[in-house]
C-alpha cells in the first residue's frame, strides 16, 4: 500500500492549479496533482472567446487561463515539492480501475464561485451526474490502496474561464459549451508557472 495522504474531492482551488495568493496566504506546494477531464479544441475554443465576451461584459481585469489549461476537476491527490512515487503508484493504479463510458458534457451558465480565489466558471449541466460518479470511483479505488480521501458533502462539476475579484451573476449562454468526455488525466499543475504536465491519459472505455 502506499503512503497514507489527506486529500479531498476538490472542485476548488487546490484542484484548480491556483497560483500561489498574493494577498500573504499559505504558500502552495510547486506540484499540485488532481484527476481532471480536458475539453476537446473546439469547446477549448469557445470557452476561450467567452470568456473574453463576459470579461468584457463585466468589466473583469484578470487575464483568461489559456485554452492548455482548462479542464474539469476530478479529485485532487495532493501538493508536494517533489511527488512520492508512493503516491504516484497509487494514484496510477486507482485510475486504472476506473469503468465508464464516454459520456457528453454540457455547460449552460456561467457564475463567479467565491470559494477561495473568486472565480469565473462554467456549471456543468449535461453530464453532472457521471463527473460524480467518475470521482467516486476514483475515491473509492484511492481508499482501497490505503490513500485517505475526504469527500465533500456537496460538489459542484465545473471548468474554470478565469480568476478576478468582481463577481459575475449566474448568465445563460447563448450557446451551450459541450463535447464528448472520452478519457481523463492525471495532472501536475505547477504551481506559479503556469503549466500543466500530463502524467498519464486514460480512456473512458465502460
Amino acid at each position: 500500500m502506499g503512503a497514507q495522504n489527506q486529500s479531498e474531492f476538490a472542485f476548488g482551488p487546490q484542484a484548480d492549479g491556483v497560483p500561489p495568493s498574493r494577498g500573504g496566504g499559505p504558500a502552495h506546494k510547486p506540484c499540485n496533482v488532481y484527476f481532471a477531464l480536458r475539453p476537446d479544441e473546439r469547446a477549448a475554443e469557445q470557452a476561450r472567446r467567452l470568456a473574453g465576451e463576459l470579461r468584457r461584459r463585466f468589466g473583469l481585469r484578470e487575464r483568461a487561463r489559456p485554452k492548455r489549461l482548462l479542464h474539469v476537476s476530478l479529485c485532487h491527490l495532493g501538493e508536494w515539492d517533489e511527488i512520492p512515487p508512493s503516491m504516484l503508484f497509487d494514484g496510477l493504479a486507482a485510475a486504472a480501475a476506473v469503468r465508464m463510458r464516454p459520456f457528453r458534457l454540457t455547460f449552460r451558465r456561467a457564475v463567479s464561485f467565491r470559494q477561495g480565489k473568486p472565480a469565473l466558471v462554467l456549471r456543468a449541466d449535461e453530464g453532472r451526474q457521471e463527473i460524480l460518479a467518475l470521482h467516486a470511483q476514483l475515491a473509492l479505488a484511492l481508499m482501497n490502496r490505503g490513500v485517505s480521501v475526504r469527500v465533500q458533502p456537496k460538489l459542484e462539476p465545473h471548468m474554470t474561464l478565469l480568476y478576478d475579484y468582481r463577481s459575475v451573476p449566474e448568465t445563460i449562454l447563448a450557446e451551450p459549451i459541450a463535447w464528448m468526455a472520452k478519457s481523463f488525466v492525471l495532472i501536475n499543475s505547477l504551481t506559479g508557472e503556469g503549466r500543466h504536465v500530463d502524467i498519464e491519459e486514460w480512456p473512458l472505455l465502460g
